[in-house]
C-alpha cells in the first residue's frame, strides 16, 4: 500500500513537479516547465509535522528532540525533514526522481535541448564505450541526461550504479539488465564503493556525482578498463578536468601528471545550462568537448546543427573495436 502524503499528495503525484519544500510557513514547488513558485495561503505547519512523524515511522527512523533531522529515501523520493526544536517551524523537503526516462530524442530536438547530430554523437560515444562526464549547476538536469545516455549501454554489459540517494533507477528502468545498485553513507563512502565495485567486474560505473577525494579512485578504476558515466558541478565542460584535479589530494603526485592522467581517462565532457524566466524553465546542452591528445577541444556548441570538428581518432578507434558505425 502506497504511503499517504495527505495534503501534499497532489504535488507528489504531479510528474512535472520535481521538488516540494515547506519552510514552516510557505510551500514552494519546483516545476519542470513553470519554474519555482509558492502556493498561496498554505499555512499548515501542524499537518506537515504530523506528516513528518508518519514518515519517520514508515522508514523506521527517529524524528524527535534527540534526533532532530530525518533523512531517508522512500521509493523515488528523497526526504529531508528538520524538527521544530532547531527551527522556528518544522521544515520538509521532498526531492522527486523519475522512474522513467524524461528525455527522448524527439523531445530533445523539438525543445532545442540538443541537435540531432549532437544526440547522434553522444549515442555513438556510449556505444563505443567512451568515458563521459556531464557538468552543470544544481537543477540543470545532469542526472536525467546520464539516465538517457545509459539507455544505449548494451544489455550484455554489467553496470554498477553508485549514489548517496537513488536517482538513476537503472535497475528499475532496465529490468532485464545486469546491474548492482550501491548506496553510500557514513559507513560506506564513495571510495569504498568504487573499490568494492572493481571486485564485481563491471563494464560500466554510473556514479551519480563526483564530489571529492573519490575522484582519484575513480580514475584508477577507469584505468583498469571500466567505463564511466558521471556528473560533476562545473561552470563549463572545459573546466571538468581542473575540477577533478582540485578534488584530488596531490601530495604524492605532481599536478601536471595528475592532469594528464585525467585527460587520458576521459573522452567526452558535456555541459548543460539551466535558464529561468517569467515563462518558466528551459534546459539545453551548451557544449560538448572531447579530451583528445592532452587537449580539450569543442566538438559541439549550442545553436550549431553540425559538429564543429571531425570525430577524434581515439574515439573512432574505440568505435571500430566494437563495430560501431557513424
Amino acid at each position: 500500500m502506497a504511503f499517504d502524503f495527505g495534503l501534499l499528495q497532489r504535488y507528489v503525484d504531479n510528474e512535472k513537479i520535481t521538488d516540494i519544500n515547506f519552510n514552516g510557513k510557505d510551500l514552494w514547488l519546483d516545476h519542470l516547465e513553470k519554474g519555482r513558485y509558492s502556493i498561496e495561503n498554505f499555512w499548515n505547519a501542524s499537518e506537515v509535522e504530523k506528516l513528518c512523524n508518519r514518515l519517520s515511522n514508515e522508514v523506521n527512523k527517529q524524528f524527535n528532540l534527540q534526533t532532530p533531522v530525518l533523512e531517508s529515501d522512500l521509493d523515488n523520493l528523497r526526504i529531508s525533514a528538520i524538527h521544530p526544536c532547531i527551527t522556528t517551524q518544522v521544515s520538509l523537503s521532498i526531492r522527486k526522481t523519475s522512474l522513467r526516462l524524461r528525455l527522448t530524442e524527439s523531445k530533445m530536438i523539438e525543445s532545442e535541448y540538443l541537435s540531432k547530430n549532437g544526440i547522434k554523437f553522444l549515442r555513438y560515444c556510449v556505444l563505443s564505450q567512451c568515458n563521459i562526464m556531464v557538468s552543470g549547476l544544481p537543477g540543470s538536469g545532469k542526472t536525467e541526461l546520464i539516465k538517457y545516455l545509459s539507455s544505449y549501454i548494451s544489455e550484455q554489459e554489467r553496470v554498477i550504479t553508485i549514489e548517496d540517494s537513488y536517482e538513476l533507477h537503472y535497475r528499475k528502468i532496465f529490468k532485464s539488465r545486469d546491474c548492482i545498485s550501491m548506496k553510500v553513507d557514513a559507513k560506506f563512502n564513495y571510495q569504498d564503493a568504487i573499490k568494492t565495485s572493481l571486485r564485481q567486474r563491471p563494464d560500466w560505473i554510473l556514479l551519480s556525482e563526483v564530489r571529492g577525494e573519490e575522484a582519484l579512485d575513480l580514475l584508477n578504476c577507469v584505468a583498469t578498463g571500466t567505463h564511466l558515466l558521471s556528473t560533476i558541478h562545473a561552470r563549463n565542460a572545459h573546466e571538468i578536468p581542473n575540477r577533478l584535479l582540485n578534488m584530488i589530494p596531490s601530495a604524492d603526485i605532481a599536478n601536471e601528471i595528475l592532469y594528464d592522467k585525467i585527460l587520458n581517462s576521459l573522452d567526452v565532457g558535456v555541459h548543460i545550462d539551466l535558464f529561468m524566466s517569467t515563462e518558466g524553465i528551459t534546459r539545453s546542452v551548451r557544449e560538448i568537448v572531447v579530451y583528445d591528445e592532452k587537449q580539450v577541444k569543442k566538438i559541439y556548441q549550442r545553436g550549431n546543427k553540425r559538429l564543429l570538428m571531425p570525430i577524434p581518432e581515439g574515439i573512432k578507434e574505440k568505435a571500430q573495436l566494437r563495430g560501431v558505425k557513424w
